[in-house]
């Protein structure tokens, strides 16, 4: 006889993560009963998108497969809510409507949490004003997948100090750059075969234009420095103005090249954060994270360094993450406060220091070294150094400026005032330099 009354679940999302989800939560039946005191986890209901559609696991005895929402929404026997259905429409419907209805929810969807947090947070406030048990929420699944970060975040830095937090957090496009970096591809052979693999969406706007990655950032900046922003307000860069010559001249300096969403302090009331294609010293911890792995570095005043490195994302990993989830509300662990107090002393900039890349392409004429540094001079910029290939083709000829320490805004207006000069051709490309000792990493990784 068991101990503890059953969690019946309901989840919204039959194909890659809710097929993975049903498949642990089966397999380990037994070891999460102890796990969880004897309590049962029974999977009621699925909904589905297309009843016809064959599926890739089997469906537990007794449970119900349907095509409406309010199968589950209104089914008082339901007490939590797994939504891997994705997007923000639909799914904000869903994750609302359950928490509204007093079912616990867990969800694998960081766009929705990132365009709706101060929403799900102030309708969690509202629900649990008056409940003896709280309504919980949670989304561990949600940024890079089968990583800890959230749970960390939550639970391992409550009495020290976050400083920086730096990663590699979108699989698809790091699979792309070592493709391009190791392999010579160019981007659209990488994007291809990223595709080829199932790592890019059909459309991949998302991912290649780092929009993704904003996503996760965001979260994260809330969590890690209690500070609310829209991720509209994050400047973001993706990958798709990157091309082989920007790894030749990486590897010149001894490094490599990785989109990173980075989010800092700049002073103790002001926060800056980004997602960029950023050059890496080939010693840095995250040059040698690979493939479609993720990897956060948070720096901090008492951890100094943690860095998280796994699978961002796939069926077993983002499932893992949510079953976690599960097991957690099953066990009767309560998340107060699942996004961290907000510190509202703190802000957000949109400007930050570092040094800079800057990639020109050009026309022969005369004067362009001079030009470069009157125009950077106007501007307070000053050159570390000029780095430019044996030129092989007259249209395509470029060079690269690297800075010193500058500000965001002082390249923007280098690049502008350079752009509309006769012998620039076309956008310039700048990226961020990750780590002001990126000169000492450039020695010893070469």
């Amino acid at each position: 006889m068991y101990s503890n009354a059953p969690r019946k679940i309901g989840i919204f999302g039959g194909g890659v993560v809710g097929g993975g989800i049903v498949e642990i939560l089966e397999t380990k039946k037994p070891y999460l009963l102890q796990l969880t005191d004897k309590t049962p986890l029974e999977i009621a209901k699925i909904c589905v998108r297309d009843l016809q559609k064959p599926r890739d696991f089997q469906v537990p005895e007794n449970c119900i497969v349907t095509d409406k929402y309010d199968d589950i929404l209104q089914d008082d026997s339901i007490d939590m809510v797994i939504e891997v259905m994705g997007g923000t429409t639909d799914a904000k419907d869903v994750v609302f409507g359950a928490l509204k209805a007093g079912k616990d929810v867990v969800t694998a969807n960081k766009a929705l949490i990132a365009k709706y947090l101060p929403e799900i947070e102030a309708l969690l406030t509202k629900i649990n004003k008056d409940r003896e048990v709280d309504v919980e929420f949670r989304y561990e699944a949600a940024v890079c997948g089968g990583i800890p970060v959230i749970r960390s975040m939550q639970s391992d830095f409550v009495g020290d100090s976050i400083t920086m937090m730096s990663g590699i957090i979108n699989g698809c496009t790091n699979f792309m750059l070592t493709a391009m970096d190791k392999g010579g591809y160019t981007y659209d052979e990488a994007l291809s075969q990223a595709s080829d693999l199932g790592y890019a969406e059909a459309d991949p706007t998302l991912d290649v234009g780092g929009f993704d990655a904003r996503s996760k950032l965001r979260i994260l900046m809330r969590l890690g420095f209690g500070v609310e922003v829209d991720e509209e307000e994050i400047a973001c860069r993706g990958i798709t103005e990157l091309s082989k010559l920007d790894f030749e001249y990486a590897k010149m300096m001894g490094g490599t090249i990785k989109l990173i969403g980075v989010a800092k302090k700049v002073s103790d009331t002001k926060i800056a954060a980004f997602v960029s294609p950023c050059y890496v010293t080939g010693d840095d911890a995250l040059a040698s994270v690979n493939g479609a792995t993720n990897a956060i570095e948070v720096s901090s005043k008492n951890l100094v360094s943690s860095i998280y490195i796994g699978q961002g994302a796939g069926r077993y990993p983002t499932a893992n993450s949510c079953v976690n989830d599960i097991i957690a509300l099953a066990k009767g662990d309560k998340t107060p406060l699942p996004f961290n107090p907000r510190e509202d002393d703190k802000i957000f900039v949109n400007n930050y220091d570092s040094v800079f890349y800057i990639r020109l392409k050009y026309r022969d004429s005369l004067g362009i070294t001079r030009m470069c540094g009157e125009i950077c001079e106007k501007h307070n910029v000053s050159i570390h150094s000029i780095l430019q290939n044996p030129i092989t083709r007259r249209d395509d000829a470029a060079f690269v400026l690297v800075t010193e320490k500058v500000s965001l805004q002082s390249v923007k207006n280098v690049c502008a005032d350079l752009e509309g000069l006769d012998w620039c051709r076309g956008p310039i490309f700048y990226m961020p330099v990750l780590r002001e000792d990126w000169i000492s990493g450039m020695s010893s990784s070469s």
